[in-house]
């Protein structure tokens, strides 16, 4: 086989994949395919012409290959594959979030030792190359807050429950049609998915590897419509918005559901799209918005990788610096819930509205710790920020004595 024209691997043809072989065609550079990995051979695909495979591997044998392309969903195996692929000093490209977030230090190490590349902005939000601009235009800038909507699974559902007033089933099940959800879609509407993708930035912005078990995550899966209802009273929408803030080196994180009001810029972000919010020292405020789920979008970034990997490599320069930063769970934050008197042995403070339905301010760690007991019972978790509690506190008391003196 010559090495003129086949030397790359694609595992993996579904959604992202075949966006990827999309991009692949339009740009000429489909000859350079030697081989296509996939699961299910007796599955019909288009084009039936490729070379086929259920061996991965035949990628490692084939010392021609030198360019692999992991797009599956399976995160165990796409770790072994990435693995095996850099070990033979091989240039990867993944957009496998789950698979990053839980093994980058180290693939980052094994990139190092054996001089291949590893590149992944596919892996994290949609078509802003985040990263890139992460490593690039803030090279010499110290970035000190990263905030946004990372999941645009979520959003649309989200954009649908707002704007349409339909219920959580029938969203979701729009967006498993419109090809924004997967069938099994707990990744992304419980939290996961933008958790991965948070912990991709933290490595990068702030140079400190935390494990998924350690970082907050709550989904939408358990928003009520009280809640919604709550929101729109409030002239406020429901985001899921995923933080990560460096303040005096300590450094916390969480995926939330947040109420936003019209003077923020993610109130504005709707549907599959996702937006992200960087601040820094000397640049301050920059936001970003772009698709964030979608065959072609995605397909698009882990092409422009793939196009890159000659002159392109990650620098992770903050990791020295990171090791001076101390990630920081016991962070306060306030939240409003349908069911704050559950979490009571945790909560420091609490302001009740009508029966179990209220706010309350509690450690990051204790929504850890409280994770089972929220989604035993369908507790619904929404932060807020300081600002928002006291205006949303105002109205409660002024509506309050208004109905005291009727």
């Amino acid at each position: 086989m010559s090495t003129q024209t086949k030397i790359t691997a694609l595992i993996g043809f579904g959604t992202v994949g075949q966006g990827f072989y999309h991009y692949l065609t339009a740009n000429n550079e489909d000859k350079k395919l030697a081989t296509v990995v996939i699961k299910n051979a007796s599955k019909s695909r288009i084009p039936d012409t490729l070379n086929f495979t259920t061996d991965v591997s035949e990628v490692y044998q084939n010392k021609e290959i030198n360019t692999v392309v992991e797009l599956i969903s399976d995160d165990k195996e796409a770790f072994n594959i990435v693995k095996k692929a850099l070990q033979q000093g091989k240039s990867v490209v993944s957009a496998n979030k789950k698979m990053i977030a839980h093994h980058l230090e180290e693939l980052v190490e094994l990139e190092k030792q054996f001089g291949g590349k590893f590149l992944y902005e596919g892996a994290v939000a949609g078509s802003i190359p985040i990263i890139k601009i992460i490593n690039e235009h803030y090279a010499f800038d110290e970035i000190t807050e990263i905030r946004g909507i990372l999941n645009g699974t979520s959003n649309y559902i989200l954009t649908q429950l707002f704007d349409k007033e339909i219920g959580y089933d029938e969203a979701l099940q729009q967006a498993q049609e419109a090809g924004f959800a997967e069938a099994e879609p707990s990744a992304d509407v419980e939290g996961y998915d933008a958790l991965y993708k948070s912990l991709i930035l933290t490595a990068h912005a702030f140079g400190k590897f935390i494990l998924p078990e350690k970082a907050l995550h709550i989904g939408i899966n358990n928003l009520k419509k009280s809640d919604l209802a709550f929101a729109k009273a409030n002239h406020l929408k429901i985001k899921l918005v995923a933080s990560i803030k460096n303040h005096n080196h300590k450094l916390t994180l969480s995926v939330l559901p947040t109420f936003v009001d019209e003077n923020d810029n993610l109130f504005h972000v709707k549907n599959e799209y996702n937006a992200i919010e960087v601040v820094s020292n000397n640049i301050g405020s920059q936001f970003y918005k772009g698709k964030g789920a979608g065959k072609l979008p995605t397909g698009h970034v882990v092409f422009t990788d793939y196009k890159s990997l000659k002159e392109a490599k990650y620098t992770y320069r903050n990791i020295a610096s990171g090791k001076r930063i101390k990630y920081e769970p016991n962070q306060n934050i306030w939240v409003y819930s349908d069911k704050i008197t559950l979490l009571e042995k945790y909560l420091e403070e609490v302001v009740l509205i009508n029966g179990s339905q209220g706010y309350g301010r509690l450690k990051i760690a204790y929504l850890i710790k409280a994770k089972e007991l929220i989604n035993i019972h369908h507790v619904s978790i929404i932060a807020l920020s300081l600002a928002d509690f006291a205006d949303l506190r105002r109205n409660y008391l002024r509506k309050s004595a208004k109905s005291a003196r009727k």
